[in-house]
């Protein structure tokens, strides 16, 4: 009997500014065509300089595991040891995504962000300072802006999806509550009950978050 091989996307290593980063390819990428694009921002323990950590765990795992096979491209820039993303280190995302954009061909229209913990905490920041940019929005376990009523002014009616475990005990889930209350109905929140920190494996596994993000288009 015959197996039907199922084909999937690699990561290509790249380097911007002396930082190395991965883009995820798609196996069906036809540089003829338009494709949406996803930036993704790791977690604290992914950072340093090695260029692979940052596809180890989150989205990057997903995808190395099969479980997740998105028809996009999707960029995995690295944060330096001794920063955090919204703490001065979001240039380097923001170059990885930038040279991505030049070397594949990216729909502008279709580049939405998540993150996870650090990420995710820098993917509402960073959403918050280019909100023209972005199509949509899924962080993850993140902690929220430091001004969530203006955070959310400057989101304005971008799509935006978020997640959290109840039972956190890393990053409070107080900061996603307190930011669904400001957001209301401009935005959807997931509490995942009696989950931990590690919420980012049953929100990008189980809710189709990642398909959802690539049906987002900005106007």
């Amino acid at each position: 009997m015959l197996t039907a091989m199922v084909m999937t996307g690699h990561f290509v290593a790249h380097t911007v500014a002396e930082r190395r980063y991965q883009v995820w390819v798609p196996a069906a990428y036809d540089p003829s065509r338009k494709w949406p694009a996803i930036l993704f921002l790791h977690g604290i323990g992914e950072r340093g300089d090695d260029g692979e950590a940052q596809t180890q765990v989150g989205l990057g795992r997903a995808l190395r595991e099969g479980k997740l096979d998105p028809q996009a491209i999707i960029v995995f820039p690295q944060c330096p040891l001794t920063q955090r993303w919204e703490e001065g280190a979001l240039p380097v995302a923001v170059a990885a995504l930038d040279r991505a954009m030049n070397d594949y061909a990216i729909d502008p229209r279709r580049v939405s962000l998540t993150g996870i913990s650090m990420g995710g905490a820098g993917a509402w920041l960073l959403a918050v300072e280019q909100p023209q940019r972005f199509s949509a929005l899924a962080p993850i376990c993140g902690w929220a802006p430091p001004h969530p009523d203006q955070a959310a002014k400057r989101l304005g009616k971008m799509p935006v999806w978020f997640f959290h475990g109840s039972e956190d005990p890393v990053v409070p889930v107080a900061d996603s509550r307190a930011m669904a209350a400001v957001l209301g109905a401009n935005a959807a929140y997931t509490e995942f009950p009696g989950v931990k920190h590690n919420s980012w494996d049953p929100a990008y596994q189980t809710t189709g978050v990642i398909a959802w993000l690539l049906e987002q288009k900005r106007s």
